[in-house]
């Protein structure tokens, strides 16, 4: 169950009151999830947007009166997957959204940041606590390939045979600074009727699973039956403020997966079967934000949108965007505990904007009190630039091409 809502963008924290809650519960976790499907060239397309909470229960443990409120104020009960049909029955309780949405800022408007009451009652003991979404932004969706026999880009599988499943690094994923759970991996196997067939393994069930490192995963022959349809998903799963209370794990949450149909023989390969050549199209990207991280955003916000003038795009108070060009934007962050990054002595960036008028711009800056210019302008190296430092201490760069001589 974890594979399909272990979802995106997400916090958890468990009750210090707890005692010998984990007894009854293994952790806690509510989230929002983006979903792709990736196609027989390789390329990754977004499916969806949902929500999650879920209570996972050890072998022996049980719970009861489990419900959910929103920030709206909003009460939702958990539903008891133990006796769910098919593949959705699990050792859990679970909010799973009814809604699927199409972008983020729909899934937002209906799930929004801010504080969940979670309250359950167990034989260990009651639960009534806060969880509190951050905003936080979603892994790269994984790119899936799978290999049997020594072949590589199998879409079609030999049944019996095993077959090893393998995924772009995870590039966002990290050990956990705390020691308590790192960045997870999932890989699952469902059938045409969407029982699971071959799981991964999750943490906390004292049996293997996959971390961040994790690059491959080798699925048992023996679950491949002849002349079937499988759905394979690659869940990567970003985990943030790790914490325990009376022995009960907490974590934040971000993930996004990607699903990829395999078919077995029934009883010779097919034509372009497992080995035949696979087109692989590069995704295509919509814009970029450089993000520069400041102690105080206020200072920066007067240089970019005052100073310099650019036109505000995005505006959260602590996070704002300003455009720099067609489809590009500098995004400034407060530093706080939400924040990916922490602020630097010493910047090593650079903001460097291209433009056809550099003359107009130095002349524009270069008087200022309140700007401090690193470089006056000039030529060199095929181009005409000059230099600023803004409040942050990161160096922003002017500059025009020249025409080669």
């Amino acid at each position: 169950m974890i594979s399909r809502t272990f979802l995106a963008l997400t916090t958890v924290l468990v009750s210090a009151s707890v005692g010998a809650q984990q007894n009854d519960i293994t952790f806690f976790v509510i989230g929002k999830h983006s979903n792709y499907q990736q196609d027989e060239r390789g390329q990754v397309s977004p499916v969806d947007y949902s929500f999650f909470a879920e209570i996972f229960l050890t072998g022996d443990g049980d719970a009861s009166d489990a419900s959910l409120t929103y920030p709206t104020g909003e009460v939702v009960p958990f539903e008891d997957m133990r006796g769910a049909e098919g593949g959705s029955r699990d050792n859990i309780f679970l909010i799973s959204g009814a809604d699927r949405f199409t972008d983020l800022a729909a899934l937002q408007d209906r799930y929004p940041d801010g504080t969940y009451k979670v309250s359950f009652d167990t034989p260990s003991g009651d639960v009534d606590d806060e969880l509190v979404f951050q905003p936080r932004s979603l892994p790269q969706a994984p790119v899936i390939s799978v290999s049997q026999g020594g072949l590589e880009n199998c879409l079609h599988l030999e049944p019996g045979e095993d077959a090893t499943v393998h995924w772009r690094p995870f590039a966002d994923g990290r050990a956990d600074p705390n020691g308590i759970l790192d960045d997870l991996i999932f890989v699952i196997l469902t059938d045409s009727d969407g029982i699971r067939v071959s799981h991964s393994g999750r943490p906390f069930e004292e049996r293997p699973h996959l971390t961040y490192a994790t690059d491959s995963h080798t699925i048992d022959g023996d679950v491949l039956k002849p002349g079937q349809t499988y759905t394979l998903s690659v869940e990567h799963a970003l985990l943030d403020d790790t914490t325990r209370f009376d022995g009960v794990p907490a974590f934040t949450t971000r993930a996004v997966t990607t699903k990829l149909t395999l078919t077995t023989a029934s009883a010779a390969p097919p034509s372009g079967g497992c080995g035949a050549p696979v087109v692989r199209k590069i995704p295509t990207l919509d814009s970029s934000v450089t993000m520069f991280y400041y102690k105080d955003i206020t200072a920066a916000a007067d240089f970019y949108g005052n100073i310099l003038g650019l036109e505000t795009t995005f505006d959260w108070d602590w996070v704002k965007f300003y455009k720099t060009g067609p489809g590009s934007n500098v995004g400034i962050v407060q530093e706080s505990d939400g924040a990916w990054h922490e602020v630097q002595e010493k910047n090593a960036v650079m903001l460097s904007l291209v433009t056809s008028e550099v003359d107009a711009w130095y002349a524009r800056l270069k008087d200022r009190d309140d700007v401090t210019v690193l470089k006056p302008i000039g030529d060199g190296g095929g181009i005409r630039s000059f230099l600023l430092e803004d409040p942050g201490g990161y160096t922003v760069e002017f500059f025009q091409w020249l025409d080669p001589e």
